[in-house]
This record gives structure tokens, sequence and C-alpha cells, in this order.
């Protein structure tokens, strides 16, 4: 496929930008996908089969904390007095991705979630740059909910190897 110079320019910048982003507001993402789950119905044991994908520069700007409430049909219905309703706190962070961080022709779908700082955020919105150079992904966090988060365990990252042993 043949691109225009003016597109390599502006490819360039724009990965130029990232690049410089990730600098300052860089940290590390797990981005999660479900595959598939399962519940066993005599047991009631639920298999949950999901793929991560970590990303140790993804661009993290500040999160908004906000009160929503969730009323009932009778706030809306005949003026009631008496209303149902509850609200909670959820958060709403972006994150900038690059797309040299994940395999090429990768597909962020709604349904993925990312993990920062242990706690759970979901997609809400993804909006992709221009030659496919990175993602915009707005996300919400509901505060108190499981994370359910993978940790990645290397063997290289727990030995030592300056350790010593000898025969006395």
């Amino acid at each position: 496929m043949v691109s225009l110079p003016s597109e390599r320019a502006l490819t360039r910048v724009i990965r130029q930008t990232i690049y410089a982003l990730k600098r300052q507001y860089g940290g590390r993402v797990d981005l999660y996908r479900l595959n598939d789950s399962e519940t066993d119905l005599r047991t009631g044991v639920k298999v949950i089969n999901k793929d991560v994908f970590p990303i140790r520069q993804a661009i993290i700007l500040p999160n908004r904390i906000s009160r929503d409430i969730v009323q009932s049909i009778s706030q809306i219905s005949a003026n009631k007095k008496f209303v149902y309703g509850a609200s909670f706190d959820s958060g709403k962070r972006n994150f900038i991705l690059d797309s040299r961080d994940l395999s090429d022709g990768f597909q962020i779908k709604n349904d993925d979630w990312i993990v920062y700082q242990n706690r759970r955020y979901d997609i809400e919105d993804v909006e992709e740059f221009e030659f496919r150079s990175g993602w915009i992904i707005k996300a919400q966090e509901v505060l108190g909910r499981p994370v359910e988060q993978i940790y990645i365990v290397k063997a290289d990252d727990l030995l030592e190897l300056e350790s010593e042993a000898s025969l006395s």
C-alpha cells in the first residue's frame, strides 16, 4: 500500500506526540478481553476464559469522580412524593493507547476493560486515531466492583542470581 508524503508526515507527527505524552503521563495498564464463560449447573462454579494484554506505557489522564443517581420510574410518572432510587460513585478516566504496543490489526471492543492500579475501568467509547496510530478510550470505574485481575509472574523477576552457597 502506497501512502502519500503528507500521510507519512502526519503519521510521524502523531507518533512523536504519542511518544512525548507516554513519557510524561505514561503508566502500566492491562487490557482484558472476555473470550468465554461457563457455569457448571451442578456445582455452580463459574469458569471465565479471558485474555490479558499488558501495556507498559499507556497515557493515563486524570480521574473524574462523580456521583450518579438512578431513580425508578415513579419519578417520571405522576410526580410521586415517595421515590425509590440509589446513588453510587463512579470515576471516568481517559486512556490513550499506542497501536505499536498491541499486535497488528488489534481491535478494541466496547466489551473489553482496562485495569489500572487495581481498579477496573469498563470501556464506554473508543476513538481511533488517523492511520491506525492509536486509540483514545473513555472508560468508567464503578467504585467497589471486583477487579478479577490476572497477575503475570516471571521467574526471572523473582530470582536473585547473586546468592552463593557453600558446603561447611
